[in-house]
């Protein structure tokens, strides 16, 4: 059986060779595989002809895996724009960007947070909240996303 490991090095291959990045691979129910999820980012436009042909692109490389196609559902799409931050180089791509952090920890008695990311180390991200900056180290995040607030408030309004 392949593992998720070699799936997705196989998936990061691929695109880096069409010049897109892997920003997120799911994969629900493994080793049964149920459902395959993949995110990508690219500098250029990412539409429903891009998304189309990488799902045969990526189903293929699967069934040369001995992954059968039809035993599973693909989707590939693009993270959305209030994506989760998950890793060193999704807060990379978000720099200046709004965001919510939850934290483990608390800091200045806050479990969440909210503002623009200013700058990312292999360590921590420095967050900008209202002319501060609040240093956080990664491994007080729990979790965290882009706020995309002018959009919620169009919807309300």
């Amino acid at each position: 059986m392949v593992s998720e490991e070699e799936i997705l090095a196989a998936f990061d291959l691929y695109l880096t060779e069409e010049n897109l990045e892997l920003y997120d691979l799911n994969i629900a129910n493994y080793p049964a595989i149920s459902r395959v999820e993949v995110f990508i980012v690219s500098d250029y436009e990412i539409d429903v002809d891009l998304t189309s042909r990488l799902n045969k692109q990526l189903q293929r490389l699967l069934d040369n895996m001995g992954i059968e196609k039809g035993s599973y559902e693909m989707i590939v799409s693009s993270p959305g724009i209030e994506r989760k931050l998950k890793t060193n180089r999704h807060f990379e791509l978000a720099l200046g960007q709004l965001v919510k952090i939850k934290l483990f920890e608390p800091i200045k008695g806050n479990y969440v947070l909210e503002g623009y990311i200013g700058s990312v180390s292999e360590q921590e991200i420095k967050l900008i909240i209202d002319s501060e900056d609040i240093v956080i180290n990664f491994s007080n995040i729990k979790n965290a996303k882009i706020e995309f607030k002018q959009f919620k408030e169009k919807v309300k309004g």
